[in-house]
C-alpha cells in the first residue's frame, strides 16, 4: 500500500474496521512506522492482533515482534514463540527464520542449534535471504 494522505488512511481503517485481515495488518503497520499517524507501538499491536486473530501470517509475525522487543507490550520471547510457530506452520518464511533465531539465542525456548538450523533451512527454502545468511555463518 503506498503512502499516502489522510483520505486513504481513512479507506483503509473503514476496511480495517470492517474486519479486512490486510487493511488490519497495513494500519498496524502504519502506526509502527508512524506513516501518516503518530507513532503508536500499541496502536499497531491492536491492529496486528486483529489481522493475527483472522490467521494473517504477517500479522502473527509482527504481534510475536512486538512481544520479542517489548514495542507496545512487555517484553516476553516466550509470548512470541508460539505466534511465530503457527506462522511458520502456516507457510511463512519469517516466522521460520524468526524460530530459528530463538532456537540459536535460547530466546523462549531452550538453545539448540540443531533445531535453529532446522528453522533456518525451512525459512530459507521458502526464500527468505536472511536465512540462508544464518545456516552459512553457522556452519563456519
Amino acid at each position: 500500500m503506498a503512502k499516502s494522505g489522510p483520505a486513504a488512511r481513512d479507506t483503509l481503517r473503514g476496511r480495517a474496521e470492517a474486519g479486512d485481515a490486510d487493511a488490519q495488518y497495513a494500519l498496524g503497520c502504519r502506526y509502527y512506522e508512524g506513516d501518516g499517524v503518530p507513532r503508536d507501538y500499541r496502536e499497531a499491536l491492536r491492529w496486528y492482533r486483529k489481522a493475527a486473530a483472522q490467521g494473517h501470517n504477517s500479522g502473527l509475525c509482527d504481534v510475536a515482534f512486538c512481544y520479542r522487543n517489548g514495542h507496545g507490550v512487555r517484553r516476553s520471547y516466550a509470548k512470541a514463540i508460539p505466534l511465530y510457530r503457527q506462522a511458520a506452520d502456516q507457510g511463512c518464511p519469517t516466522g521460520a527464520y524468526w524460530l530459528g533465531v530463538a532456537y540459536e539465542r535460547g530466546e523462549g525456548v531452550r538453545a539448540d542449534v540443531d533445531e535453529a538450523r532446522r528453522w533456518y533451512a525451512l525459512s530459507r527454502d521458502r526464500g527468505d535471504a536472511d536465512a540462508a545468511e544464518a545456516l552459512k555463518r553457522l556452519a563456519r
